[in-house]
């Protein structure tokens, strides 16, 4: 296997005999520069604890020397044959997390940490833990136990300059499991002055508003949000995408309330290209259909049609525009547009019903899904849609994240194991490893498969309706036929793509081809064909 780090790890430590440890390293290509000494205490019991004092100096001085591997093996010895009650014990817990850490391997650190953690504040290193397990969460935040943990840490106890961080982390923790007052009350007391945690916990404030169905209150949580990036500017990691979602929740919130003309203005703010603006497009075209501006809505649909989205996972798209044209009693091209949904993601339902068959299994249903995100495997572009869907869940992308780094961790212990001369400890903390990312992947697997199994029940429920609107088309032009209903209006114009504001337009027609700095000012003209009231 190829080496994943350039020194070679030499063992200085021999621990099979309590008393009897190597002062000195092996150089590469080298002899060791000092014997082993042999440590015979009078005194078994002093000379027992000083002969792990001694061994806990010399771990440090290792981890000094930036040698992680070799103080690893020091203060494992401790824990493996020292007295659990006694100082240098609990210290050696601290210090071989510490090591471990700074090996990068982030997950064995974090198993050490917990033991600290669980003891509580009765050990000396309590307190010292716990900036410790806010850098894990950087490092692995699909690791949720380690937000937990922190979670369990008395507020009385954060470090002063983590405060407001570790408030928003742990906030959100209350937050992710539905307690709302913890987690109000975990936000309402970060400072104004803490920047990205204080206006990032602000917009989760006006989120626990709308689950608690206080809209107003909600409103106002969301403009404190734009105020401060008004005021303050977007100078933080995921700042931009922030801001697009508290316009797209302010657009939820009045379009929830009928208020349509504020929905489309905040809609209209989010911008283009940016992490929220397809879904942004998708919610306006519903927008523009209940103010009955048809054009608009159908423009919006038709952009998010265009090949330079065929990835995403839009299909009620289609869906609204069947309807619309229905609205319009353009019944055939509504039969047109429902037969091409059907087409495409009928089809698409019953590929994912039938992979959902086969991988039945959380394990076999992860390696399947981690698939469709491999380059050059021969799946269909429809499928890869749904590979998107479960990204595009937070706690799934921060799953799959987890289990990346995990392999990472993995190939790293792998060769630690091969290189040093003491391989115990690499190969336990391997074995341990190993057992968890499977758990993780058994846990990724279950929970993206009862994403995607709600995925292809709302599919089925889609091409249900879809349906329903066809079957009310083939309806009206049998009943036009007979004579039961008026008959449609003559089209003067089958519809043409305008690209433009709603006051002004250039009128262009449309042959197919989808110009990019346009996308987002598509206007569909829909002539509406149904017969004029008799007054």
């Amino acid at each position: 296997m190829k080496r994943l780090f350039p020194i070679v790890l030499l063992a200085v430590l021999s621990l099979t005999n309590p008393f009897s440890v190597a002062q000195a390293a092996v150089p590469e290509g080298g002899q060791a520069t000092a014997p082993e000494p042999e440590i015979e205490p009078e005194d078994e019991g002093a000379g027992v604890k000083d002969f792990f004092l001694g061994l806990m100096k010399q771990g440090k001085a290792l981890a000094d020397q930036g040698r992680y591997y070799d103080a690893s093996v020091a203060f494992n010895g401790i824990l493996e044959k020292g007295d659990a009650a006694e100082d240098y014990y609990k210290e050696a817990e601290y210090q071989i997390a510490v090591s471990l850490y700074d090996l990068g391997l982030v997950y064995s650190a974090f198993s050490y940490f917990t033991r600290i953690a669980d003891a509580g504040e009765e050990h000396p290193r309590y307190k010292d833990t716990l900036p410790w397990l806010l850098k894990i969460h950087h490092d692995l935040p699909g690791l949720q136990a380690a937000t937990e943990y922190m979670s369990a840490y008395p507020r009385e106890v954060f470090p002063p300059k983590l405060k407001d961080e570790l408030l928003f982390v742990t906030g959100r923790f209350s937050y992710s499991i539905d307690d709302y007052e913890t987690a109000s009350d975990a936000f309402g007391a970060i400072n104004k002055d803490a920047g990205e945690f204080y206006v990032k916990a602000r917009f989760l404030l006006g989120v626990v508003q709308l689950r608690q169905k206080k809209p107003e209150k909600a409103i106002n949580m969301f403009k404190e949000v734009l105020r401060h990036f008004r005021d303050n500017g977007d100078d933080f990691p995921g700042a931009k995408a922030l801001y697009s979602e508290t316009l797209l929740n302010m657009a939820r919130v009045f379009y929830s309330t009928q208020q349509y003309k504020l929905a489309i203005k905040y809609y209209g703010r989010i911008e283009k290209y940016s992490e929220n603006w397809l879904q942004a497009l998708f919610e306006m075209a519903w927008t523009h259909f209940r103010t009955g501006d048809y054009a608009k809505a159908m423009g919006s649909l038709h952009t998010l049609n265009s090949p330079y989205f065929e990835e995403q996972y839009f299909p009620e798209s289609q869906v609204l525009q069947a309807v619309i044209l229905y609205a319009n009693c353009r019944y055939e091209d509504s039969i047109l547009v429902v037969d091409q949904f059907v087409k495409n993601y009928d089809t698409l339902r019953k590929e994912l019903a039938s992979n959902l068959k086969e991988n039945e299994d959380a394990t076999d249903f992860y390696y399947w899904l981690a698939t469709l995100g491999t380059k050059g495997k021969l799946f269909s572009m429809r499928l890869k849609r749904i590979f998107n869907v479960a990204l595009n869940d937070g706690k799934l992308y921060r799953l799959f994240s987890l289990i990346i780094s995990l392999n990472r961790e993995e190939a790293l212990l792998e060769a630690m194991q091969k290189a040093a001369v003491q391989k115990e400890l690499a190969a336990r903390l391997l074995g341990d490893l190993v057992t968890y990312r499977e758990l993780a992947i058994g846990e990724t697997g279950e929970q993206a498969r009862t994403k995607l199994t709600t995925v292809h029940k709302d599919l089925r429920k889609l091409v249900s309706q879809a349906m329903k609107v066809k079957f009310e088309s083939l309806n009206a032009l049998k009943e036009i036929i007979e004579g039961k209903r008026a008959k449609t209006k003559e089209s003067s114009d089958s519809g043409k793509l305008g690209v433009g504001n709603t006051e002004l337009y250039v009128e262009w027609p449309f042959e197919g081809e989808y110009w990019k700095d346009e996308l987002d000012s598509y206007l569909f003209r829909v002539e509406s064909l149904c017969p004029e009231r008799k007054k």
